[in-house]
């Protein structure tokens, strides 16, 4: 489950990921499950009855819901909030024993929605945002370095958009 960090943290790259998380009670009826972790979607393809019986469940990460490790009885398994086929079902992978591997998967899927949901988004825009106040105070020291004034605020295109054409008088219709 590799990825690749480029200059920010904020920024990372997802390489492709298939795993095949197919139960031993689906290898039963001839079907397969594989879990595709693309870079900003993950997959849920499921195969049963030798092809007769296909799903595929798709999304971003960041509407993938609530993901976590789930036990039943002496099974491992895992639970993916909107990629499951109903809401509240779990995949279970191997034959029911492999914790190691639903460890990962869900280590793997919860790193990926942190770095392409909502809270990324968030991450980003206050980065974006520090960015600009330190280009701001940049610029405030080249143009004093250089006695330049400080030109004063004009109107922005919205303020001008909500005046009326019409009115001299500076009404706002």
């Amino acid at each position: 489950m590799s990825e690749t960090l480029t200059g920010d943290l904020d920024v990372m790259r997802f390489e492709h990921n298939e795993q095949d998380v197919t139960c031993c009670l689906e290898r039963l009826c001839c079907g397969n499950t594989k879990l595709i972790m693309g870079a900003d979607e993950v997959e849920l393809n499921t195969m049963t009855c030798c092809g007769i019986c296909n799903s595929k469940k798709r999304g971003p990460y960041g509407e993938l819901g609530t993901v976590d490790t789930v036990d039943v009885c002496c099974f491992k398994g895992f639970s993916a909030g909107s990629l499951m086929p109903t809401e509240g079902q779990s995949q279970c992978t191997g034959c029911g024993c492999e914790g190691d591997k639903v460890n990962d998967i869900v280590t793997e899927l919860k790193k990926r929605q942190a770095f392409r949901g909502d809270r990324a988004k968030t991450r980003m825009a206050e980065a974006t945002i520090k960015s600009l106040d330190e280009l701001n105070t940049k610029v405030d020291m080249i143009m004093e370095h250089l006695s330049l004034k400080i030109p004063e605020k004009t109107s922005s295109a919205s303020d001008e958009m909500a005046q009326c054409r019409y009115c001299t008088d500076g009404c706002f219709t």
